[in-house]
């Protein structure tokens, strides 16, 4: 019945992944896994720790001891001297249960080494005369959760037999199946044909080809990959309504409730994300054949799972395409997640997973120790979370629960917990949407909250909650009148002095006829005039089209008549290219001394700017920007740079293209200054690193062959400017060689 003790065996591939993770860690990893169960009823508190003994013995991959020998890990079946298992009473604390689950939720974040031994401990929790929970934690390098299917049944039978009197004779007819059978088995799968079969069907998915393009790794997070050292956790529980109608989705759809619950998650990250070909990442037990699904240890696989999704996908065509991943996925589970990441170009110290992880955990929870006594099972940590997972259990009381754990570094808990509720909300939706209706049709929100252009709009509670552009900078100018905005090298203006002028700006267009909602083109040099006027057009309730001063007579007439605009913002030395517009001196003598304020005219809804193409592929094209997307993008460029009032960024992107939008406008939103570089400057690397130097700037952005100019430049002259303020050097536009950013940092 048991392997021979002493003898070293090798590592499952999965435990060898766990090995080595931890080998290489800058710090201890969270690969705890831990559960209870609770348990009500008259209990044999002797009488389980035998059970758990004899458990213990069966289930040898339990008291395996890691080892390294010649710098190869392998594993020791050793013995138990004593089962690790305390007994603590919570029972004359107020809140006994809360007291309990505070104390376990402290030790699971102890983390077990994969040198310590045994990898395992628990508690038998006394909360009341019949009430117990008994808490297990475990290293996730013993044991995948497959396992906890096998474990918990198998206690309860073993504590029910003990309790009729059993013997160890009677106990061992039935016993677990030796540890080795389930190294057996992969070894004989690694040996065999079938590994390259399962190597050609991943390449083949995972690469561009007949499938289409390559699918992307994708995060709901921003913030760049770090180890999972901790968990947070947010739990849903689904109302008897909608576990009922999600069930039935499952049964109309012919699939299993995994396969709902990967379409439900890859539509939801489809439309978090728009990438139209997500990658998720699906824990599979890696277990083919009857004896290793008998056997206790860590086999499970995490692959990645891409299932094709656009807005217009049915919901019969995403159930579909969801059954045909999951089952293909199912059929070459065995070859190993670490492999296919090899086999498709990344790294090993890539810590990217594939995507969200989405575990659904479709075992019964009740559990019966005798006919007096019951347990159910509460998942507590399924083990370490690098990025996010979606677990999803059956509760005792039939319903469904949804746990969503997040890591820290990547998420905060008011993200999590949004996450959750618009998922719950989504899975909802999906489960009542018709079955040849879009998933498009679904809104991406929680029930009372805006769901935006991904869903259904809600425009009063959109409107409400938006702050535009001009508010914002009046709002800036109110709390810092006298602090400079904009500077271009001739002259600078505060706060106060840049609202005055675009109110002048704002008075005169709508004095010579413009309407809300108007295009108004500008054809202008940059400068503080420019920002003025952005900002009078906007304040006016118009749309701002630049022109290019450099261009074509006959383009900017096009592009003018194409756009609509009735109006023309020129500057100094520029002529009007067309008839039929007003055109409006951009600067007036009078503006600086508008009595009036800058008018606030529009909403999230209305249009911000037009741009348009170069016209290299064919017709000049125009986009049209709405505020709220253009005022997003603006705070979103604040977050990653992290800008701060007082920060100097520099404007120097031609205005016609959309970098300048952001150069020119988000620093104004937190009382930064822009300092515009000019259009000689902006092409002069020895006169704008000087700038920057001088200025303080905090912010530069420039392409690849100006920083190549620069680089060239100083290793001539042997010297180069020291640059103590300089943030971020935004390297855009061309592609960077890598020399560039040696050549960068080495300075």
């Amino acid at each position: 019945m048991t392997t021979n003790r002493g003898a070293v065996l090798p590592l499952t591939a999965a435990q060898a992944e766990i090995w080595f993770d931890e080998q290489f860690a800058t710090g201890p990893l969270g690969y705890n896994m831990a559960d209870y169960i609770d348990l009500r009823g008259p209990l044999d508190a002797d009488l389980l720790g035998r059970a758990l003994g004899r458990l213990g013995h069966e289930a040898e991959g339990l008291r395996v001891q890691f080892v390294e020998e010649d710098g190869a890990p392998g594993q020791i079946i050793r013995p138990l001297a004593q089962l690790p298992l305390k007994r603590l009473d919570f029972a004359d604390e107020p809140e006994p249960l809360a007291a309990a689950e505070a104390w376990m939720r402290a030790d699971h974040a102890d983390p077990l080494k994969v040198t310590d031994f045994p990898l395992f401990r628990g508690a038998l929790i006394h909360l009341g005369p019949e009430h117990h929970l008994l808490y297990l934690c475990m290293h996730h390098i013993l044991a995948d959760g497959f396992s906890r299917a096998l474990l918990y049944p198998k206690l309860a039978a073993l504590y029910t037999r003990l309790a009729a009197g059993e013997d160890e004779h009677a106990l061992d007819a039935d016993a677990m199946p030796p540890f080795h059978r389930l190294l057996d088995a992969e070894r004989d799968y690694l040996d065999s044909a079938h590994v390259e079969r399962d190597r050609k069907h991943w390449t083949t998915r995972l690469t561009a080809g007949a499938h289409g393009p390559a699918p992307e790794l994708v995060s709901l997070s921003a913030r760049q990959p770090a180890p999972g050292r901790s968990a947070l956790r947010h739990t849903a529980r689904l109302s008897a309504e909608a576990t009922d109608a999600v069930r039935a989705l499952a049964r109309d759809g012919k699939v299993t409730m995994p396969v709902v619950m990967v379409a439900a998650a890859a539509a939801y990250t489809q439309r978090a994300t728009g990438v139209d070909r997500p990658l998720l990442t699906l824990p599979v037990t890696g277990r083919v054949g009857a004896a290793s699904r008998e056997i206790p240890g860590m086999l499970a696989n995490y692959l990645p799972l891409a299932v094709p999704v656009r807005p217009d996908t049915t919901r019969t065509q995403l159930l579909r395409q969801a059954w045909i991943e999951v089952s293909g996925a199912l059929k070459h589970q065995r070859y190993r997640g670490d492999r296919v990441r090899r086999d498709i170009g990344l790294r090993t110290d890539d810590r990217r997973p594939f995507g969200p992880f989405i575990n659904v955990l479709n075992q019964d929870p009740a559990l019966a120790f005798t006919g007096a006594c019951d347990g159910t099972i509460v998942n507590l940590s399924t083990g370490i979370v690098n990025d996010l997972i979606i677990t999803v259990l059956n509760t005792a009381d039939g319903t469904m629960e949804i746990h969503l754990d997040g890591n820290p570094e990547l998420y905060t808990s008011a993200e999590l917990a949004t996450h959750l509720a618009r998922f719950e909300a989504f899975l909802t939706d999906l489960a009542a949407l018709p079955a040849d209706d879009p998933v498009g049709r679904i809104g991406l929100g929680a029930p009372g909250e805006s769901r935006g252009l991904l869903g259904t709009w809600d425009r009063d509670a959109e409107q409400a909650h938006y702050e535009g552009l001009v508010e914002r900078v009046r709002a800036v100018a109110a709390s810092s009148p006298d602090v400079v905005a904009v500077s271009d090298g001739t002259e600078s203006v505060t706060y106060r002095e840049l609202l005055t002028r675009a109110a002048g700006v704002a008075a005169r267009l709508r004095a010579s006829g413009m309407e809300p909602g108007a295009v108004v083109a500008m054809l202008a040099d940059p400068g503080v005039p420019f920002v003025a006027g952005v900002l009078g057009v906007l304040g006016a309730g118009g749309a701002y089209l630049p022109l290019d001063p450099a261009a074509p007579a006959a383009r900017n007439a096009g592009l003018l008549q194409d756009s609509g605009a009735r109006h023309l913002l020129t500057g100094a030395g520029h002529d009007t290219p067309a008839p039929g517009v007003t055109a409006l001196p951009l600067t007036d003598p009078a503006d600086a001394t508008c009595a009036t304020e800058l008018p606030a005219v529009g909403g999230g809804l209305d249009l911000a700017y037009v741009m348009f193409t170069s016209g290299s592929t064919g017709r000049p094209k125009g986009a049209m920007v709405q505020r709220s997307g253009m005022v997003n993008h603006l705070w979103a460029k604040v977050g990653d740079l992290d800008l701060a009032a007082g920060e100097v960024v520099v404007q120097n992107a031609p205005l016609t293209f959309d970098v300048s939008v952001w150069q020119m406008l988000a620093p104004l939103l937190v009382g930064g200054r822009v300092r515009v570089s000019g259009t000689e400057m902006a092409a002069d690397p020895a006169g704008l690193f000087a700038m920057v130097r001088e200025e303080r700037v905090a912010v530069l952005e420039v392409v690849p062959s100006l920083l190549r100019a620069a680089l060239d430049a100083w290793d001539l002259d042997g010297r180069a400017p020291e640059l103590p303020d300089l943030r971020w050097l935004m390297v855009t536009g061309e592609a960077l060689p890598a020399d560039l950013c040696e050549r960068w940092h080495a300075r």
